[in-house]
């Protein structure tokens, strides 16, 4: 089900909006094939392209985002790595905020806690014996590396470009409108 499929009911904030381009993301029911397909998009490096079919999933314009970024000074060479770096957090802060035990804003150790505490119940219960549970939180986890490893990587970037704010996932949560969920 792609976002045009659903009806949107979380905020009183429009979708697409300049100043929250990625919203229609949270706002996105999370169903069972729209997990399969979101995992069918996932690079072997854990990340999800900013393409426009993996848009059309949220109803998300990354074209936009990529331009504002550039408008900002964003050195191309590093905006094919960003651009996968803001998709692959959007997609972890979504199975964050519809996990019903997350409250934003939120900083990268609660990824990587959501992650863990998966694995341990995955451990713990006959889950465990599920494979398909099992490539989900092995790909979760994959993702949650990605995230780690090239917000490290271009973190100064994030401040060079003097977004408002400091960090990526600070600024990719802002993008998800996820820092007025307070």
């Amino acid at each position: 089900m792609t976002s045009n499929e659903a009806e949107k009911t979380i905020g009183s904030v429009s979708a697409n909006t300049a100043d929250a381009p990625l919203q229609s993301i949270i706002e996105t029911p999370l169903t069972d094939s729209l997990v399969n397909e979101i995992f069918h998009h996932q690079n072997n490096d854990g990340s999800f392209s900013a393409t426009e079919n993996f848009g059309k999933l949220f109803n998300v314009d990354f074209e936009q985002i990529k331009k504002d970024l550039n408008d900002k000074g964003l050195n191309s060479s590093a905006s094919d790595e960003i651009l996968r770096l803001i998709a692959t957090a959007s997609i972890l802060f979504y199975f964050l905020y519809h996990s019903q035990k997350t409250k934003f804003p939120v900083d990268i150790d609660a990824i990587k806690q959501f992650v863990s505490k998966a694995r341990s119940e995955l451990e713990g219960f006959s889950m465990k014996d599920d494979p398909i549970m099992q490539t989900y939180i092995d790909k979760g986890e994959l993702a949650v590396k990605f995230v780690i490893d090239t917000r490290d990587k271009y973190g100064n970037i994030c401040k060079d470009l003097n977004l408002a704010q400091p960090t990526w996932e600070s600024y990719i949560q802002h993008l998800m409108a996820l820092d007025k969920q307070v």
